[in-house]
């Protein structure tokens, strides 16, 4: 007989239940609340949160590859051009052909980078220790840690034997 799997009451699913850690189902929870806030923060800039993401990307790293942002944001190559192509005809990111069959570069416009220093100032606020009900060296212990738990999960998804 298989084992009995503990209840999950309302009050587990929602709060937490002092006797059951289900630290994943907690940060997808987390995850979906901290997302309505990152999405009020660059919407007020007039970007999306995926938009504002791979604004970052090309402005950190210009001349990158679409396959190397979806690699850095977790996405599939294949949502990612939804994105690509709609801040490149709004003239926020260009892409310059490296020859037949290679990959296009991507950079960032003047218009692209005003839309990402738009966004910026909310976003680091939103990040500030302080707003989390944290100290500095808290806030960094745990993005260390959350850190060390997407690239385990990442290492899972690509080899899950």
């Amino acid at each position: 007989m298989a084992p009995r799997r503990p209840a999950m009451t309302a009050a587990a699913r929602s709060t937490g239940d002092p006797g059951l850690t289900l630290l994943l189902w907690e940060l997808h929870q987390t995850a979906r609340v901290a997302a309505r806030h990152v999405e009020r923060a660059v919407e007020a800039a007039g970007i999306s949160t995926p938009e504002f993401g791979v604004l970052a990307c090309v402005n950190d790293e210009p001349g990158i590859t679409r396959a190397d942002i979806a690699r850095q944001l977790h996405l599939r190559p294949q949502a990612l051009t939804v994105t690509v192509d709609k801040l490149q005809r709004r003239g926020l990111i260009e892409g310059t052909a490296s020859g037949r069959g290679r990959p296009s570069r991507l950079t960032v416009t003047d218009a692209g980078r005003a839309a990402l220093d738009g966004a910026w100032p909310a976003i680091v606020a939103l990040n500030a220790p302080g707003n989390l009900g944290m100290t500095d060296q808290d806030a960094q212990a745990l993005a260390i840690r959350l850190a060390r738990l997407r690239r385990l999960l990442s290492e899972r998804e690509a080899d899950p034997s």
